[in-house]
């Protein structure tokens, strides 16, 4: 089952019902306001009152949610979002002089860009997050979540050369390097990185890892980052370590030679200090191309994984990280245990190194098989279901009254004008 990352939501679209409009953020990546649009033009929902009865489900499946992110919303930015998906609705709004009130009105409402738009009071969020208390934070707007696991998809979409590389054929029990480390954001929820890099370089791992460092990001120097959590400020000259000049557009894609040379990823996430479970295509690059991997990432990771099939290496490496809670605890469990792989003598090792492959190989069959790709697709239909059941028995127009209830003293309709109108799709339904 290959779904093209470009196709992936015309591919989710042939498992919702066909009054649900996906909206999605484009260009793919982009967590702007304005950058939310209709997968597609949806020709049977033109006019307002189609579009009352339809069904809405924003697309925030590739990153992890953010409420903060969109507390104080850029006028303009709300301005752009009205005008790209309703122009003729803003024209009317500036015509009758309450462009400005929708915009304010707008600005307080998060994500939820369907307010007034639909006669459902309810819309649905997709997200790839579980344990998620920022998901809580949009059911007071009206949100319900659908999960799923989106990266998996998009993963086997970005290296699906790695299903038939025979690059990735070689020897597992002699490698140059231990461990290899992916290190290229640190701002934002990825600041736990500027101390692992720390502490490989505290513990004089760097000779045996193959590890590089941004010294900047955001355009921020590493020094200079304000911590938001003050257990990971640091101390050490990470100048010792090689310099990361990859772009973003590195994680669409695998080395061949990375993995020839290192023995073991070690998988940077995004969240780390964060109760939620959201694993991208870091984690599933190595499990793509048959690497074995150690995660620094949010507890209970590695049973999210193994909740999806795959197999994880506690058997020969000490994964107790997985269940410390204290993130720099956790840091310091991993590290133990890369100190421990690297100071083996090198008939264990190359030993483990063949054990642990052995593993890895399982783990990238079940990757690639069908019968995976059908278990993520089954898991959106039935959340998707179960969620947009709820949101069909909210289709009682009371957001739309309330909206009507703001905007009545500049308003040419009556409220009998919006009843009758909400009576008249809910007949049609």
């Amino acid at each position: 089952m290959f779904v093209p990352i470009d196709n992936l939501y015309d591919f989710l679209d042939q498992f919702v019902d066909d009054d649900v409009v996906i909206y999605r953020f484009y260009p793919h990546g982009s967590r702007k306001l304005s950058d939310i649009s209709m997968l597609r033009s949806y020709s049977k929902y033109q006019d307002y009152q189609s579009v009352l009865g339809s069904i809405p489900i924003l697309m925030h499946d590739q990153e992890p949610l953010n409420f903060d992110f969109y507390d104080d919303i850029d006028p303009t930015e709300v301005l752009t979002l009205m005008q790209k998906n309703r122009p003729q609705r803003v024209e009317e709004l500036q015509k009758r002089g309450i462009l400005n009130l929708a915009i304010e009105i707008q600005k307080s409402l998060n994500l939820d860009i369907f307010y007034g738009r639909h006669i459902a009071d309810s819309w649905l969020m997709c997200h790839s997050e579980k344990n998620s208390l920022e998901l809580s934070k949009y059911q007071p707007l009206g949100a319900i979540g659908v999960y799923w696991w989106s990266h998996a998809m998009i993963s086997r979409d970005w290296y699906r050369y790695a299903k038939i590389d025979q690059r990735l054929n070689y020897s597992t029990t002699n490698f140059d390097k231990d461990f290899n480390v992916y290190n290229r954001a640190w701002s934002g929820t990825r600041e736990y990185r500027l101390k692992f890099a720390e502490m490989i370089v505290q513990n004089n791992l760097f000779p045996s890892t193959s590890i590089k460092i941004s010294q900047h990001d955001n355009e921020i120097h590493y020094r200079d980052h304000t911590f938001s959590n003050y257990k990971f400020k640091i101390d050490a000259d990470l100048s010792v370590l090689e310099l990361n000049q990859f772009d973003a557009t590195a994680s669409a894609d695998y080395s061949y030679e990375d993995y020839q040379r290192s023995a073991i990823e070690v998988v940077l996430e995004t969240l780390f200090d964060d109760p939620r479970l959201h694993l991208t295509e870091k984690t599933l690059r190595p499990i793509a191309c048959g690497k074995p991997f150690i995660m620094v990432s949010t507890p209970g990771s590695l049973q999210y994984l193994r909740d999806y099939g795959f197999e994880t290496f506690g058997e020969y490496l000490d994964e107790s990280y997985d269940t410390t809670i204290d993130p720099l605890e956790r840091l310091r469990c991993i590290i133990k245990s890369m100190r421990t792989i690297a100071n083996l003598p090198k008939s264990k090792k190359s030993y483990l190194y063949q054990q642990l492959h052995e593993i890895a190989q399982r783990n990238k069959k079940w990757f690639w098989s069908d019968d995976f790709a059908r278990k993520i697709v089954n898991e959106f239909t039935a959340n998707y279901q179960q969620a947009y059941t709820l949101c069909k028995e909210s289709q009682n127009g009371e957001k739309i009254l309330k909206l009507w209830e703001e905007f009545k003293s500049v308003s040419s309709n009556s409220r009998q004008d919006m009843i009758n109108m909400i009576a008249k799709v809910k007949s049609k339904l």
